[in-house]
Protein backbone atom coordinates (compact mmCIF):
# COMPACT_ATOMS: atom_id res chain seq x y z
CA UNK A 1 0.00 0.00 0.00
CA UNK A 2 1.43 3.80 -1.23
CA UNK A 3 2.48 5.79 1.88
CA UNK A 4 0.80 8.67 0.63
CA UNK A 5 -2.42 7.05 -0.05
CA UNK A 6 -5.84 7.40 2.25
CA UNK A 7 -6.98 4.38 3.66
CA UNK A 8 -10.53 3.80 3.07
CA UNK A 9 -13.19 1.17 3.86
CA UNK A 10 -12.59 -2.57 2.54
CA UNK A 11 -16.62 -2.27 0.92
CA UNK A 12 -16.12 1.38 -0.15
CA UNK A 13 -15.31 2.18 -3.92
CA UNK A 14 -11.95 3.65 -4.89
CA UNK A 15 -12.91 6.77 -6.24
CA UNK A 16 -14.56 8.06 -3.21
CA UNK A 17 -12.90 10.48 -1.50
CA UNK A 18 -12.97 10.16 2.44
CA UNK A 19 -12.20 14.40 2.85
CA UNK A 20 -14.06 15.79 -0.11
CA UNK A 21 -14.66 19.15 0.73
CA UNK A 22 -18.25 20.26 2.21
CA UNK A 23 -20.60 20.93 -0.81
CA UNK A 24 -21.65 24.71 -1.27
CA UNK A 25 -25.18 25.28 0.59
CA UNK A 26 -27.93 27.25 -0.62
CA UNK A 27 -30.27 27.48 1.99
CA UNK A 28 -33.87 27.69 0.61
CA UNK A 29 -32.39 29.07 -3.24
CA UNK A 30 -34.49 29.08 -6.30
CA UNK A 31 -33.71 25.61 -8.54
CA UNK A 32 -33.41 26.11 -12.90
CA UNK A 33 -31.37 24.99 -15.77
CA UNK A 34 -29.45 26.27 -17.98
CA UNK A 35 -28.52 24.78 -21.55
CA UNK A 36 -26.00 25.90 -23.50
CA UNK A 37 -23.07 25.31 -25.79
CA UNK A 38 -20.65 22.13 -24.50
CA UNK A 39 -17.46 24.45 -25.82
CA UNK A 40 -18.19 27.17 -22.90
CA UNK A 41 -19.20 24.34 -20.61
CA UNK A 42 -15.86 25.46 -18.29
CA UNK A 43 -16.32 29.20 -18.58
CA UNK A 44 -20.11 28.96 -17.15
CA UNK A 45 -19.71 26.75 -14.73
CA UNK A 46 -16.50 28.87 -12.92
CA UNK A 47 -18.53 32.10 -13.57
CA UNK A 48 -21.91 30.90 -11.49
CA UNK A 49 -19.46 29.16 -9.28
CA UNK A 50 -17.88 31.80 -8.20
CA UNK A 51 -21.03 33.32 -6.85
CA UNK A 52 -20.96 32.33 -2.78
CA UNK A 53 -25.03 32.66 -3.36
CA UNK A 54 -25.79 30.40 -6.04
CA UNK A 55 -24.20 26.72 -6.29
CA UNK A 56 -24.02 23.78 -9.26
CA UNK A 57 -25.96 20.93 -8.03
CA UNK A 58 -25.82 18.62 -11.08
CA UNK A 59 -23.67 19.87 -14.42
CA UNK A 60 -22.93 17.61 -17.27
CA UNK A 61 -20.37 19.21 -19.96
CA UNK A 62 -22.01 17.31 -22.81
CA UNK A 63 -25.35 15.75 -23.09
CA UNK A 64 -27.82 15.23 -25.78
CA UNK A 65 -31.33 16.33 -26.74
CA UNK A 66 -32.90 15.95 -29.43
CA UNK A 67 -29.59 15.48 -31.37
CA UNK A 68 -27.28 17.76 -30.61
CA UNK A 69 -25.26 18.17 -28.06
CA UNK A 70 -25.48 20.33 -25.35
CA UNK A 71 -24.47 21.39 -21.85
CA UNK A 72 -26.41 21.02 -18.95
CA UNK A 73 -26.31 23.28 -15.41
CA UNK A 74 -28.05 22.99 -12.97
CA UNK A 75 -28.22 25.67 -10.39
CA UNK A 76 -29.52 26.18 -7.19
CA UNK A 77 -29.40 30.39 -6.34
CA UNK A 78 -30.26 32.59 -4.31
CA UNK A 79 -27.96 35.54 -5.10
CA UNK A 80 -28.11 36.48 -9.17
CA UNK A 81 -24.99 38.42 -8.74
CA UNK A 82 -23.44 36.11 -11.63
CA UNK A 83 -25.79 36.83 -14.16
CA UNK A 84 -24.35 40.01 -14.86
CA UNK A 85 -20.92 38.49 -15.07
CA UNK A 86 -22.38 35.56 -18.04
CA UNK A 87 -23.78 38.42 -19.96
CA UNK A 88 -20.21 40.14 -20.07
CA UNK A 89 -18.41 36.98 -20.90
CA UNK A 90 -20.84 35.85 -23.31
CA UNK A 91 -20.86 39.10 -25.18
CA UNK A 92 -17.16 38.82 -25.26
CA UNK A 93 -16.91 35.48 -26.48
CA UNK A 94 -19.52 36.58 -29.65
CA UNK A 95 -16.84 39.59 -30.30
CA UNK A 96 -13.80 37.07 -30.29
CA UNK A 97 -15.59 34.11 -32.32
CA UNK A 98 -17.59 34.34 -35.12
CA UNK A 99 -20.06 31.98 -33.98
CA UNK A 100 -23.67 33.36 -32.23
CA UNK A 101 -24.79 31.17 -29.06
CA UNK A 102 -27.47 30.99 -26.71
CA UNK A 103 -28.42 30.17 -23.19
CA UNK A 104 -32.21 28.24 -22.53
CA UNK A 105 -33.44 28.55 -19.55
CA UNK A 106 -35.22 25.50 -17.58
CA UNK A 107 -37.70 25.18 -14.68
CA UNK A 108 -37.65 21.53 -13.17
CA UNK A 109 -41.13 21.02 -13.55
CA UNK A 110 -40.87 21.31 -17.39
CA UNK A 111 -37.39 19.79 -17.99
CA UNK A 112 -38.22 19.62 -21.67
CA UNK A 113 -39.51 22.69 -22.90
CA UNK A 114 -37.03 26.00 -22.70
CA UNK A 115 -39.14 29.10 -20.33
CA UNK A 116 -36.98 31.76 -21.54
CA UNK A 117 -34.00 32.26 -24.13
CA UNK A 118 -31.48 34.68 -22.16
CA UNK A 119 -30.33 36.19 -25.81
CA UNK A 120 -34.01 37.92 -26.01
CA UNK A 121 -34.06 38.91 -22.05
CA UNK A 122 -31.68 41.28 -19.88
CA UNK A 123 -30.30 39.99 -16.47
CA UNK A 124 -32.85 41.61 -14.67
CA UNK A 125 -35.74 40.07 -16.57
CA UNK A 126 -33.82 36.49 -15.86
CA UNK A 127 -33.77 37.41 -12.53
CA UNK A 128 -37.42 38.36 -11.84
CA UNK A 129 -38.63 35.40 -14.45
CA UNK A 130 -36.75 33.06 -11.95
CA UNK A 131 -37.94 34.34 -8.37
CA UNK A 132 -41.68 34.54 -9.72
CA UNK A 133 -41.38 30.97 -11.42
CA UNK A 134 -39.16 29.00 -9.91
CA UNK A 135 -39.35 26.04 -7.07
CA UNK A 136 -37.47 26.51 -3.38
CA UNK A 137 -35.12 24.36 -2.51
CA UNK A 138 -36.53 24.07 1.15
CA UNK A 139 -40.31 23.42 -0.16
CA UNK A 140 -38.98 20.98 -2.82
CA UNK A 141 -37.33 19.08 0.23
CA UNK A 142 -40.68 19.77 2.50
CA UNK A 143 -42.74 17.68 -0.26
CA UNK A 144 -40.58 15.01 -0.48
CA UNK A 145 -40.63 14.60 3.24
CA UNK A 146 -44.53 14.49 3.38
CA UNK A 147 -44.42 11.81 1.09
CA UNK A 148 -42.75 9.46 3.23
Amino acid sequence: MPLLRKKRNPGQPAWFDLEAPAEKQVPNGWRFSLKGSPRHYDDVKKIIEDDPGARLYFSEALTYERGAGVALWRIEATSFAWLKPLYAWWAEMERVEPIRFTFFLYLPNDPKHAELDLRLHTPDEVERFVRENAPRSEAEAQKAARRF
